[in-house]
């Protein structure tokens, strides 16, 4: 009789177990059928980390990695809210900003999560509708593709080389999110894949374009501090200028690189400080400013005014590392 006990309860506990998985776990192609939505499951300690394993396994079918696009939303939305007046005359920008200030992963939505108990684990079902989807893409690709051909409309307009130059990097920085948004969507609905061949066609130009106009883009750096501390700070600006591919020389170029460094001295009982600060501005061979860049950095402190120095040029040689041209 006891045994019998044992066993009934053991059934039920089996029978509540069972019927405690949801039924998206258990009958996956019941709940979202793979001819109407791409899905995937992920297990973590927590309910994020369930959700951030499963979208991992949906980047696998798109042959392609969260972080990528990510960085490519992010850079797009920069310039897209950078440019809010310019394009306020040209097309919705109000569509483009939420293309861009919302970053979710290939349109994913999930499930609410399951916690299996006896793994100690949380799971979840990503899933992606794919006609909603297409829908989406679709209409971030028209408009993405309308602020791009506006940048190489201006561009072919633009009398000013660097101005030129500038709209074709914002161009081909939209253009990236872009082409990605354009493969995620065929990959949904293989047969669009003819519908985007003019899109595709338009965005292999712009790197050559580009790259033609910056030659007829070069620079001199004139540094108006001529203290020696402040050299490094040079050779920073004439690498970022390398690293974007643009040549510079001490003459022979038709824009001008002013650097003007200013460094306040604090002496105090702890030692010290310099508060340093940086401006840039770009001037074509009419004196007209076409570029400019300032920053007031946090002060920097050591035992010595020497080292203080030093660890001031290194705030400004990082900041314009990370921000001169960057926009």
């Amino acid at each position: 009789m006891k045994r019998l006990f044992v066993l009934i309860i053991a059934l039920a506990s089996a029978f509540c177990f069972a019927d405690d998985v949801p039924s998206w776990l258990k009958k996956p192609e019941k709940e979202f059928p793979t001819k109407e939505y791409i899905r995937a499951t992920g297990s973590g300690n927590s309910e994020k980390a369930a959700q951030n394993a499963a979208i991992s396994q949906i980047s696998l079918y798109f042959d392609t990695k969260t972080d990528v696009l990510t960085l490519a939303v992010k850079q797009s939305g920069e310039i897209i809210a950078g440019d809010k007046s310019f394009f306020a005359s040209s097309q919705s920008f109000q569509q483009l900003t939420q293309i861009t200030s919302n970053a979710e992963f290939f349109c994913v939505k999930f499930t609410d999560s399951w916690y299996d108990k006896k793994s100690d684990k949380f799971t979840v079902l990503a899933y992606i509708n794919k006609k909603e989807a297409a829908q989406i893409y679709t209409a971030r690709i028209t408009a993405l593709m309308e602020a791009v051909n506006a940048y190489r409309d201006y561009a072919k307009s633009e009398k000013e080389p660097f101005l030129a130059v500038t709209a074709l990097h914002k161009a081909k920085v939209v253009s990236n999110l872009c082409e990605k948004y354009i493969h995620n969507e065929t990959i949904i609905v293989p047969s669009d894949t003819e519908k985007w061949q003019g899109a595709l066609k338009t965005i292999s130009l712009i790197p050559a374009e580009h790259n033609a106009l910056k030659k007829n883009v070069t620079f001199s750096i004139h540094l108006n501090q001529k203290d020696k501390r402040f050299d490094p700070i040079f050779s920073t600006v004439a690498s970022i200028l390398e690293r974007y591919g643009y040549a510079y020389s001490v003459k022979d170029s038709n824009y001008k690189i002013i650097l003007d460094i200013s460094c306040i001295e604090e002496s105090y009982e702890k030692g010290e400080f310099v508060r340093p600060s940086v401006d840039v501005l770009i001037v074509n061979n009419a004196g007209t400013g076409v570029y400019s860049y300032s920053k007031a950095l946090p002060r920097t402190g050591s035992k010595t005014m020497d080292l203080a120095y030093t660890r001031a040029v290194t705030k400004i040689k990082q900041d314009l590392e990370e921000n001169f041209l960057a926009e």
